[in-house]
């Protein structure tokens, strides 16, 4: 069948929960008491399905990190939703889908489709049609970081083939606190090295946070503690010429020879 087709057949199994697990039983992105509402690649552009779980029971505690980086990173989107569903903000996690049906070639795109959404959503959802559901393929598919899910090829029911049930953190800025500091002792920065780390740790995220929400045309959102970074960070005296650096050091390394850069016992 072509996507179009498999799409539809996915919502409808969303919806009659007809999508089952190992040993037959029914399984759900959400559970009774919560809403699911489900957007097409229209509304993100870059997915083929965007599913939106509102947790209507208002308990949120064992989704404490997934709101929390949901909220930081995604402020304006969360907003609107929360806004036009009347929901918590911190009641809402997406989940993004791939479909692959059998009129699509499993490539080398595959892979960065699903590394797109970890790095969006946290997470990752993949949708394949029957005849790669039959594939020997479908084993090395296990191991890719999303939750795998096949078609059965009987109605509208289809069968989770691989859970990857983690929530990863979309923070770019991962250097272990430890070497950081030791990086920066090497280089004669002997104080203040965990204020360092925070504050360009709170940097990278607020950049990733732009970044996202201009490539979904969205408002950013910033927090009040982001406001109130920024405007610190526009005091400091940040100007840098690195053409003096650049020239000292290619005048420095215009004489030397290869062997200068080996070392023997």
């Amino acid at each position: 069948m072509n996507e179009m087709k498999l799409k539809d057949l996915f919502v409808s199994s969303l919806e009659s929960g007809h999508i089952l697990n190992s040993k037959g039983d029914s399984v759900s992105f959400a559970s009774d008491k919560d809403e699911v509402r489900i957007k097409s690649e229209g509304y993100f552009r870059q997915f083929d399905l965007v599913i939106a779980i509102l947790h209507r029971n208002g308990n949120n505690d064992s989704r404490e990190e997934d709101s929390y980086d949901n909220i930081v990173m995604r402020t304006g989107q969360l907003a609107e939703i929360a806004k036009s569903e009347r929901c918590r903000i911190d009641t809402i996690s997406f989940y993004p889908v791939e479909l692959k049906s059998n009129s699509d070639i499993l490539d080398e795109r595959l892979p960065n489709q699903i590394l797109n959404a970890i790095l969006t959503f946290g997470r990752s959802v993949l949708v394949l049609d029957e005849k790669h559901v039959k594939r020997n393929s479908v084993n090395l598919l296990r191991v890719l970081p999303a939750t795998v899910i096949g078609y059965t090829g009987r109605g509208d029911y289809f069968k989770v083939l691989s859970i990857f049930d983690r929530f990863i953190e979309t923070g770019m800025f991962n250097l272990p606190k430890r070497s950081f500091a030791s990086m920066l002792y090497d280089n004669g920065i002997v104080v203040g090295a965990d204020k360092i780390y925070r504050r360009l740790s709170n940097l990278e995220r607020i950049n990733q946070k732009i970044v996202f929400n201009q490539l979904f045309k969205s408002n950013t959102g910033f927090l009040k503690e982001e406001i109130e970074f920024l405007r610190d960070f526009s005091e400091i005296n940040a100007k840098m010429s690195y053409r003096s650096s650049v020239r000292a050091m290619i005048k420095e390394s215009k004489n030397l020879k290869v062997t200068d850069y080996l070392s023997f016992p």
